[in-house]
């Protein structure tokens, strides 16, 4: 079977190594760069697996490019059996998708139907959801709404942040995706239809969505820092009107405070941190950043208990 793919990101690269691996035939790579906000870029591995490979590939092409390119292919004999997107962030134009000979397919790290959309891993952790999954389906007009090819389940543990979830996800993908490509190369699978009726939607994050707000409650507030933590842009405050950037935390068990100030510094440990009163509760900050600063324990940078956060 021959593919097309439009790739982007860590999941992208993860991608084209494991079609690589299963000796697939790959007609032409859509490399996606990542944002400038993001910390961690994999266009360019991508882009030195194809040049490695001898691939035939072009990067952040637009629509018209695209159906250019991919005519051309068409027009030089080539068929195209499946057109598959790994971590690319714009919708597959239905023109494209029509041009696979059997199918196009994406992946979507969500409990689907629920979570379609944005950044559903950092979503998940922000609602404090226990579970996720690695779902391979086909592509659509509508967001992430086509039927199931292949899916697997995904634990949420209460440690879990960003990364090491993003891990749990990368190593289920890589097990999905073993599964399913024999399948593609034989041509035959089944699927699974999705229910709309449950389906929900999530919105994109930009690096300003990252302010906490210290009346809610501290499940929350780590839900919330957990989920944007480096190499995610941050969740943040201020300090005396600096910015600071919030990397890791833990709730912490307080007396009762009938006088209570939601952000307000109430204790400072040393080498470990400061504790943050919330709206329900109380927050252990411990490592933090100042805006063009290093990262260090919070008690390096909050050293009054007169301080309070917003």
């Amino acid at each position: 079977m021959k593919y097309v793919l439009f790739i982007g990101s860590r999941v992208g690269f993860e991608a084209l190594n494991l079609l690589v691996e299963k000796n697939c035939k790959i007609q032409y790579v859509f490399i996606e760069k990542e944002h400038e906000h993001e910390h961690e870029k994999y266009y360019q591995k991508s882009i030195d697996k194809c040049k490695e490979l001898n691939l035939n590939y072009s990067v952040n092409s637009n629509q018209n490019e695209v159906i250019e390119i991919l005519n051309q292919t068409l027009n030089k004999g080539h068929s195209i059996h499946y057109i598959m997107s790994f971590g690319y962030r714009r919708m597959i134009p239905e023109s494209v998708v029509a041009m696979a000979d059997i199918a196009a397919f994406g992946t979507h790290f969500s409990p689907l139907p629920r979570y379609r959309g944005f950044a559903p891993l950092n979503w998940v952790l922000i609602n404090g959801e226990t579970e996720t999954a690695v779902n391979l389906f086909y592509l659509d007009k509508e967001v992430d709404n086509g039927d199931i090819v292949e899916r697997e389940s995904v634990s949420i543990d209460y440690d879990d942040d960003i990364n090491t979830l993003f891990e749990k996800c990368i190593v289920t993908f890589r097990d999905v995706m073993r599964r399913a490509i024999p399948k593609l190369e034989k041509g035959r699978f089944e699927t699974i239809k999705q229910d709309n009726e449950k389906a929900t939607y999530t919105c994109a994050r930009n690096p300003e969505d990252g302010l906490i707000n210290w009346e809610w409650k501290s499940t929350q507030i780590y839900n919330f820092t957990r989920a944007l933590t480096y190499p995610f842009p941050g969740a943040f405050s201020f300090i005396n009107g600096n910015k600071v950037f919030i990397w890791s935390c833990e709730e912490y068990d307080t007396p009762k405070y009938e006088g209570r100030v939601f952000g307000k510094v109430i204790k400072i440990i040393k080498d470990k941190g400061v504790v943050v009163l919330c709206g329900d509760g109380a927050i252990l900050i411990k490592d933090v950043q100042l805006e063009n600063g290093e990262r260090q324990t919070a008690d390096k940078v909050i050293k009054s208990i007169r301080l309070t956060l917003g």
